[in-house]
């Protein structure tokens, strides 16, 4: 065995859940001269027996044990543990995952530059998957020999696991992590930028950093935490102060403000007093040592809370702040005239600060593309001043502006070329914009280009012509380029334009892009016997000619399959001609399909969290007589196996993955799809296992059978189509669908209601994809139900929910909270209405059925939409109200009497002759509200709002003698208590009690002597986030609910889950009063952390 080229010390501590995947990352490296020394530090879990269980396995592992003392002391130890002749050394956390290659690459970068220590780039992991890491957005490509001094956004790389270091470089500098303290890694990391000669940055991800809800640096209301990182940045700014580097000292102070302090200045409203406390006196001192010359180059909202800080007006700061808490950060009213604007947040004194040119950027955002039959491109989208909203379209300018790529700094000689704009009136930019300050709605544009008089470029990778604005509005103007709305909506758009050229529209850098140019070869038709290989032709234009198409897949050898030129015909599948018209040379190739199939997948080396690649789709590119290899683009109809990717280029997938190519609305408001789903070329279709249905699943979408009873005829197969939410991980079932066996064509119909949100659409566990020629006709439906293209390829169903799209807005709420609800209340012409607003669950349901039984005469209105991607079921004989609409403040300021089990807006009054009956929901054995008050996941602001929410309620009903002074003390509440039992608890004490529950136990199959136990866990939220030390934990106890079976799920031994719950104040939903829900991760130890990349 070859000597170890690299050590890399793995610090444990209480990880048995995600050790393995850790430790198999690093055992897995293609760099295999690796020792490995994993230092247990005193983990009370099966972490130390995972450990000895690799170190047994693998010679390159060692197991070092000591008592709990901490991270930084647990690599400390290991590094003196590792052997010092190994040339360089690296750290792992044992919850992480680093990416199989990364040592290799890091390690040979290091060899061939000479640099001391190199950083690569990382993915952010959670539950969801992977996403870039926002602290290294900025690392689009490699540098090596760079340094902090010539890039300063290096200021941001402050972590030790995303490197390697030269270990002469470490020991000559004697590096230690500082023990017993949070936030170790950058009193390390800053100083060892700076003292490194030169530093190698690679663009490519190195390591996968897990994030956990409970990790101690995620805990932004610590006392100890706060203070930690504040004394650790500012050890960094002495080093710097002393290594006599000032400008260096006054980036790194500003990063500070912007960056490290920010985490913990946001989390001021939820903190305490202690906290509150801790953070003035050190972030103030850091302020004040800094100077004010650190705060002028920041943005101005970061300029206005520091100068807040820096004079400790405490009261202010948190106005501030709760402003942003509902506008997001960058929005404020603007005051005075052209040149001496200021940013002012509105009701909150000296809270305001001068404005500079970038203060007020503005926003560009592409909605739609459409290709007219006249052969232009029609662009739809929005531009706007940030925070200078127009009254009217005449009080905006906005002109199109379009410029060939290149050119000096922002396209400096390049010429532009004017676009007339039509400015239309739209409600989505004030919708997007996610504050309740301004409105938009007047910054839509309509844009159409003409390709004929844009430049044509070389080939499919030249440039090609940017699209951007010129916007002005009340005194200011500004250019700026368009952008997609999202992350999932920039993808490409082909379209043929007949006469040989193809236009793409796609994304360069962010930046809206047109290319025209003239392809050198294009694949028009596929074909082929069954059974026999996939013949494609199509036509090549120019010198020199094609020779081979080379098939190209992660983990396979590159295949290759020789170009007949001069033959091909038009009889085959697709659009033959539709590029070319006519013109160039044709060609064909033969792919033997069964070849391909055969060469197994590459293994799958991501963490479990991300998806595997199918490994059944080869990408392609065509080999020149010269020898040089060119995109192979593929007319936009293609059909599978062999058909264009979303860019228009060829691929050819052998999975059998759904492809959808007819869309169309449904007379009921619904859509249809239909498409093909070829069998993979590895046999016949075989639909996947369908997955296991969600918690709160809502019903099959469309009328008809459910998806288990599927259209099974002759013809036809038992499928399942399923909607995925993008964000609630929930499922719904497709009713109206079916698959052809014998034509491979399968069939959806979706049809409203639909649960808020994007829908991904699957096919026996499949994502259905979007054929190339399709995506011309997406988005197809309307607010409340569309298709839309995103992620490349991938067919989603949007469903607006039950607002219309103008009232969605959270400037629309304000408005209806602070001028219609008002008026509705207080106006003598609008008295109270004999109607009863039932907002919640089991008790105001069971409320609701007595009033009914009685025959009450009273109107009858339900809250609905509460809870997001979760549909409200109304009972029979009440109207649904939703939740922000206009009906629901009129409902809150007119219904005589309100029964709820949940909060009311901390803006609601109890109007008089108004009757508010509270009955809560289950009985208290958990803590929250103000049993929350000492804990570190109390809302301290929420809390402040509970006595003046509770003194609208006329009685709050108890579930027991002993629920009583339990609710009274966690709600705030001084009022009328009625202790009458719950009512959703009448269920089980009517006169058919027994025949009810024999229709239950039917239902759910259970047999007669058979006992069941119904277990639902309490809020348990005091224990997700402990104070040091941590107190023994109690058993949790299961609340017992009485109305309604909620589905249990087993979780790990260290996480504490909440049931979820709704919330009314329209921010921040599905909490009850001063706690959050969802699951939360306990630890034990209060010295183990994680350096905080939040």
């Amino acid at each position: 065995m070859k000597p170890p080229l690299l050590s890399v010390v793995v610090p444990v501590h209480n990880v048995e859940d995600y050790l393995e995947d850790c430790l198999r990352s690093v055992a897995e490296q293609t760099l295999a001269a690796i020792e490995v020394v994993m230092v247990d530090d005193g983990s009370t879990d099966s972490s130390a027996r995972i450990a000895a269980g690799f170190a047994a396995r693998d010679d390159r592992f060692r197991l070092v044990r000591q008592k709990n003392a901490g991270l930084s002391a647990a690599r400390n130890t290991g590094v003196r543990h590792t052997s010092p002749a190994v040339p360089y050394l690296a750290f792992a956390d044992s919850d992480d995952f680093v990416v199989h290659d990364a040592y290799e690459r890091m390690v040979a970068s290091l060899e061939s530059t000479g640099s001391d220590l190199v950083t690569g780039n990382v993915w952010r992991l959670t539950g969801q998957g992977r996403q870039q890491a926002w602290q290294y957005r900025w690392l689009t490509s490699t540098r090596p020999r760079t340094h902090i001094t010539r890039d300063p956004r290096l200021l941001a790389d402050r972590v030790a696991w995303n490197k390697v270091f030269r270990r002469s470089f470490w020991d000559a500098h004697a590096f230690a992590f500082p023990e017993g303290k949070l936030y170790e890694d950058t009193p390390v990391m800053i100083p060892a930028h700076h003292l490194a000669k030169s530093v190698d940055v690679l663009h490519e991800h190195v390591y996968y950093w897990r994030v956990r809800e409970g990790s101690i640096t995620r805990r932004r209301t610590d006392v100890t935490g706060v203070r930690d990182r504040i004394a650790a940045c500012k050890q960094v700014s002495a080093f710097l102060g002393e290594h006599g580097d000032a400008e260096q000292r006054r980036a790194y102070d500003a990063s500070c403000l912007r960056d490290d302090f920010g985490y913990f200045l946001d989390g001021l409203p939820m903190g305490g007093d202690a906290y509150r406390a801790a953070f003035l006196e050190g972030a103030g001192a850091f302020v004040d040592r800094a100077g004010e010359g650190v705060l002028e180059g920041l943005p101005v909202e970061l300029r206005i809370k520091w100068r807040l800080v820096r004079e400790r007006r405490m009261g202010e700061l948190l106005a501030v702040l709760a402003f942003e808490r509902a506008n997001g950060t960058g929005v404020f009213a603007v005051e005075g005239p052209p040149g001496r604007r200021r940013a002012v947040y509105p009701g909150v004194r000296g809270a305001s600060a001068r404005l500079a040119r970038t203060d007020v950027p503005a926003v560009a955002r592409l909605v739609e593309a459409r290709w007219d039959a006249d052969g232009k491109l029609r662009l739809r989208g929005y531009a706007y001043l940030r925070n200078l909203p127009a009254g009217s379209a005449r009080q905006q300018l906005k002109v199109g502006m379009v410029r060939a790529e290149g050119g000096g700094h922002r396209g400096r000689g390049m010429p532009v070329r004017m676009v007339p704009v039509r400015s239309v009136s739209m409600p989505e930019p004030t919708v997007n914009s996610g504050q309740e300050l301004h409105g938009y709605d007047h910054a839509g544009f309509e844009m159409v280009l003409d390709p004929d008089r844009l430049p044509a470029t070389g080939g499919g990778d030249g440039d090609g012509s940017l699209v951007g604005l010129v916007v002005a509005a009340r005194g200011a103007v500004r250019r700026v380029a368009v952008r997609a709305l999202d992350a999932g909506a920039d993808q490409p758009l082909v379209h043929d334009l007949g006469d040989g050229r193809r236009a793409v529209l796609d994304h360069r850098g962010g930046r809206l892009r047109l290319r025209v140019w003239r392809p050198g070869a294009v694949v028009e038709a596929s074909g082929g016997a069954e059974g026999g290989p996939l013949e494609l032709t199509g036509r090549c234009f120019g010198d020199p000619g094609p020779v081979a198409v080379l098939l190209m897949r992660e983990g396979a050898e590159e295949r290759s399959f020789p170009v007949e030129c001069g033959v091909g015909g038009a009889d085959a599948v697709g659009g033959a001609g539709a590029v070319g018209g006519g013109r160039g040379t044709p060609f064909a190739v033969r792919i033997p399909l069964d070849g391909l199939a055969a060469v197994p997948a590459a293994p799958h080396r991501a963490p479990h969290e991300v998806g595997a690649e199918t490994g059944a789709r080869w990408r392609t590119r065509l080999l020149l007589a010269d020898g040089t290899r060119v995109r192979l683009p593929a007319a936009p109809d293609l059909p599978p196996p062999a058909c264009a990717d979303a860019a228009g280029e060829l691929v050819v997938d052998l999975g059998g993955l759904p492809v959808a190519d007819a869309v169309e609305r449904t007379a009921e408001g619904g859509v249809r799809v239909r498409g093909t789903c070829a069998p993979a070329a590895s046999g016949a279709y075989a639909p996947a296992p369908a997955p296991a249905p969600a918690t709160d699943a809502p019903k099959a979408s469309g009328a008809g059978a459910p998806a288990s009873a599927l259209l099974g005829a002759a013809g036809e197969t038992r499928a399942r189509l399923v909607l995925r939410h993008e964000t609630l991980h929930q499922s719904a079932p497709v009713a109206e669908a079916s698959v052809d066996r014998v034509t491979g064509r399968f069939s959806a119909s979706i049809a409203p209601p639909l649960p808020e949100g994007r829908w991904a659409l699957h096919l026996d566990g499949r994502p259905v994809r979007v054929l190339a020629s399709l995506a011309a006709h997406l988005p197809c439906g309307d607010s409340a139900l569309a298709l839309e293209r995103r992620n490349g390829d991938r067919l989603t169903v949007v469903a607006g929910g039950a607002l219309p799209v103008a009232e969605r807005s959270a400037y629309s709420r304000r408005l209806l909270r602070d001028a219609h609800h008002p008026a509705r209340r207080t106006t003598a012409r609008l008295p109270l209405l004999n109607t009863v607003l039932y907002a919640g669950g089991d008790s105001p349901r069971a409320v609701h059925a007595e009033l009914v039984r009685r025959g009450t005469e009273t109107e009858h209105l339900w809250v609905t939409g509460t809870v997001p991607g979760r549909t409200t079921h109304v009972p029979p004989g009440a109207r649904a109200v939703p939740v922000h609409s206009a009906a629901w403040y009129e409902a809150l300021a007119r219904s005589r009497r309100i029964v709820t089990d949940e909060q009311l807006p901390a803006w609601f009054g109890r109007r008089p002759g108004q009757s508010v009956v509270q009955t809560w929901h289950g009985t208290p054995l958990g803590r929250f509200g103000t049993g929350l008050t000492d804990t570190l996941y109390a809302d301290h602001q929420h809390l402040a709002t509970l006595a003046h929410r509770s003194a609208q309620w006329s009685v709050l009903v108890s579930p027991s003698r002993f629920a009583t002074p339990l609710l009274r003390s966690s709600l705030a509440y001084e009022g009328e208590v009625l202790e009458a039992g719950s009512p959703a608890n009448d269920v089980l004490f009517p006169p058919d009690r027994d025949k009810a529950a024999e229709e239950v136990r039917r239902t759910l199959g259970i047999p007669e002597d058979h006992r069941v136990v119904l277990y639902a866990p309490t809020y348990r939220d005091h224990l997700a986030h402990p104070r040091p030390p941590p107190p023994t934990r109690p058993t949790a106890r299961p609340r017992a609910r009485t109305a309604g079976i909620r589905p249990s799920t087993r979780t790990p031994s260290h996480a504490r889950w909440a049931p979820a719950t709704r919330c009314w104040s329209g921010s921040t939903p599905g909490s009850p009063a001063g706690s959050r829900t969802g699951p939360a991760c306990s630890t034990s130890r209060t010295t183990w952390a994680r350096p905080d990349c939040s």
